[in-house]
Formats: structure tokens, sequence, C-alpha cells
């Protein structure tokens, strides 16, 4: 079981501390200084801070790099095809130069 961390957040303009499990992150995306942490479809939660910082509070492993500013969960990858992935039955595109990095970062079994 991974550790949950903590996002700093307001809810009803009070500053609170929300727990976070690690496994239902399912995407990262960034733009400039802030990250969204997306948990499920609709839900996530915006903390300034770089996408690398952001990593840091899961395993190495645990996401591949589909474009220069996001990252998804290899957990809920459903299928991969040269140019998208399928994630939660939704299509989500892969920049040219990442699909290296995407097999790269799965375990592949391949047919003899």
């Amino acid at each position: 079981m991974l550790t949950p961390f903590f996002i700093r957040t307001e809810v009803k303009k009070e500053r609170v501390l929300k727990k976070v499990d690690p496994m239902q992150v399912t995407r990262l995306t960034t733009t400039k200084n802030e990250t969204k942490f997306f948990l499920g479809e609709n839900k996530f939660y915006s903390v300034r801070t770089s996408l690398v910082k952001a990593l840091r509070n899961f395993p190495p492993d645990m996401f591949v790099k589909i474009d220069r500013a996001d990252v998804v969960s290899v957990f809920y990858i459903d299928e991969i095809a040269k140019d998208h992935l399928i994630m939660n039955g939704k299509t989500v595109s892969i920049a040219r130069s990442y699909y290296k990095y995407v097999t790269a970062g799965i375990n592949i079994i391949e047919e003899e």
C-alpha cells in the first residue's frame, strides 16, 4: 500500500490539507507553475508546483509521460496505440516523440 499525501487547498475560504490516496490519481497535468492532480474524470486539485516536484510523491514507475506537460498512471491505461491511448474509456493523445517513453515505462509481454 502506498503512503497517502496531503494537498493544501481552500474549502469555504479556509485553508485545509486534503488527504490523497496515490492510487486514485489518474493523471497529472501542468501549466507554468501549477499542476493539476486528477482523481477520476471530473475531480482534481490544483497545486502551485512543478510536474517534477509533484511526481516525487509517487513511485518512479507509476506514471508515464505522454507529452511535455502530462503524465498518466499506468494503472488506468486500457490500451495504447502509436498516437493515443485509451484511459477509462476516453482517448488521450500521445505526443509523437513520447510514444517511446510510454512503451519504455510499462511491462510488455509479447506473443511468440
